[in-house]
């Protein structure tokens, strides 16, 4: 059940949703990605990806965009911090060392706690790829 400010926040949302079907041209694969990334939505608090991310973005992840290769250097990542489990962290893959575990950083270094606080992450534990924010609508959109 959506109370207060979700329900407020929902047409709003489901709006942005169709945008985002309807903004790109039309193909079955896009419908499934918004689709499935629609019940994998998260939003941005922290200034640690500014100015790509900003908080009070609210931003659709494809769980399925590293099913069949894994991340490169420069993409987005939505994965667990690995200090506290429960805390989704946005960064951006910085490299990927030896062993292919991946170096996570924020766009903000000075407000980022990442890789060089915490290490390397195995990249089974990513959870998917934020690909279009889609609140606020001022600055709805793919991001990258």
């Amino acid at each position: 059940m959506l109370t207060g400010r979700k329900r407020r926040r929902f047409p709003v949302a489901l709006f942005a949703a169709l945008i985002a079907i309807f903004a790109a041209p039309p193909s079955k694969r896009h419908v499934r990605r918004v689709r499935r990334s629609w019940n994998a939505r998260v939003a941005v608090e922290g200034t640690s990806m500014e100015p790509a991310l900003e908080p009070g973005d609210w931003l659709l992840v494809d769980p399925d965009a590293y099913a069949r290769r894994p991340p490169e250097p420069g993409s987005l990542i939505l994965a667990p911090d690995p200090r506290q489990a429960d805390l989704l962290l946005v960064k951006r893959v910085g490299s990927v060392d030896a062993d292919g575990r991946l170096r996570l950083l924020g766009d903000a270094p000075d407000a980022s706690t990442d890789s060089r606080t915490f290490g390397s992450i195995d990249p089974v534990t990513v959870q998917g790829q934020p690909w279009f924010r889609y609140w606020p609508l001022r600055r709805a959109g793919r991001v990258r």
